[in-house]
């Protein structure tokens, strides 16, 4: 094993707590409060795939009435036009997609929501499937084909129609998106909390972030903004949520790793009682670094031992490149088992992932804000994921 002029006494331990950022939505009482964007469905008319996506809050009764079905946002005029998420009794969720050629519906099990906790909704539609998402997990899926032709339906966010009965939401709203496209899963997570800034396909972003006034005014280039009728602001929010790690360290050299994404990654930062000067990587041969880098390993110096707590969004799934030979990685936000590695081109040697604690030894999981060696056969990738 490359360990060159180093040595190392190693020790990590993470601590995760959850911190919300703070931001607004909108509240919904149940009684005639919503929003409404005039003529949005030209957004998607005559499109191939379409996807409608949002935070929701629920706070209606879990009854199978069908008049207390609470909508949630989307286009439904029940003659050419559904595209919605619609909450039914006992907490399941319906999404409804209603083209020129039929009408195809998903409607989950139930109890696939729960009252007053924040949920992630999608439905998507390339074409020929329709997919309902709950919390970037596949809740529901069905065959579905043809286009919604109507230009002229208003989009509706906190309340959907049908005849003559309002299905006004009790509960709050926020970060509702429109595409004409089929984001895939992997995107419907990358999208759960990011700040969405011109994605391809996005024709509607209403983010709710203005925090009072009546409009509801829409972040995507197309600048269709709503008019709000009734809700109210919250500075309740889902937020993007954050990973707190506590990295105990000992004397002398430590083995460490970024087990989240950060907006400054230097070492100073990070580990602000490091010894100057004393980050390393290796790449064939030890190089001096600032900054960490995510799925790399470093050699960092200590003084004393003691802590540094690491905040950021978390990293539930990671490519990392290895080199032949020794490599210095590390692993993702969650504790991981090295047999759940993808490694396609059997690259890993096995029985090379080491640790060191009082001494070598091999290992099984990767721990969040720890670096290890291993060893690979010849240049490629693996993956790490949850």
């Amino acid at each position: 094993m490359k360990k060159g002029f180093f040595y190392i006494i190693f020790s990590v331990l993470s601590i995760y707590t959850i911190e919300a950022q703070n931001s607004y939505s909108l509240n919904f009482d149940g009684e005639s409060d919503y929003v409404e964007i005039i003529g949005e469905s030209a957004m998607i008319a005559n499109a191939d795939q379409m996807t409608l996506s949002g935070w929701i809050y629920p706070r209606g009764p879990n009854a199978d009435s069908w008049t207390q079905f609470d909508g949630f946002f989307g286009f439904r005029n029940e003659s050419d036009a559904d595209f919605y998420l619609l909450q039914l009794g006992n907490y399941k969720v319906e999404g409804r997609l209603r083209s020129g050629d039929g009408v195809f519906t998903i409607v989950t099990v139930e109890n696939s929501i729960i009252s007053e906790t924040w949920h992630h909704l999608a439905l998507t539609y390339d074409g020929s499937n329709m997919i309902l998402y709950i919390d970037g997990i596949e809740a529901g899926s069905t065959g579905a084909y043809g286009q919604i032709t109507n230009e002229f339906l208003p989009f509706y966010i906190g309340r959907l129609i049908w005849q003559t009965t309002n299905f006004d939401l009790d509960g709050q709203v926020d970060e509702v998106s429109l595409w004409n496209l089929a984001l895939t899963e992997q995107q419907v997570q990358d999208y759960m909390y990011a700040d969405l800034t011109g994605e391809e396909g996005l024709v509607g972003y209403w983010k709710f972030n203005e925090g009072s006034g009546s409009t509801a005014y829409d972040s995507s280039e197309e600048g269709n903004n709503g008019v709000i009728y009734g809700a109210t602001w919250s500075s309740d929010a889902p937020g993007p949520s954050t990973v707190t790690l506590t990295v105990s360290y000992n004397e002398r050299w430590n083995l460490v790793g970024l087990p989240v994404e950060v907006d400054d990654a230097g070492y100073t930062s990070l580990f602000p009682e490091a010894i100057s000067g004393t980050l390393y990587s290796f790449v064939g041969e030890y190089q001096s670094e600032y900054e960490l880098v995510v799925g790399h390993g470093y050699w960092l110096r200590f003084p004393e031992s003691g802590s540094s707590d690491i905040t950021g969004n978390p990293i539930n799934e990671l490519t990392i490149s290895l080199n032949q030979g020794w490599n210095i990685v590390s692993g993702i936000t969650t504790v991981t088992n090295i047999n759940s590695i993808q490694d396609p081109g059997g690259i890993i040697i096995p029985g090379t992932f080491w640790d060191f604690d009082n001494g070598y030894g091999l290992i099984e999981e990767l721990i969040p804000g720890t670096g290890y060696w291993v060893r690979a056969s010849e240049g490629g990738e693996i993956t790490i994921n949850q």
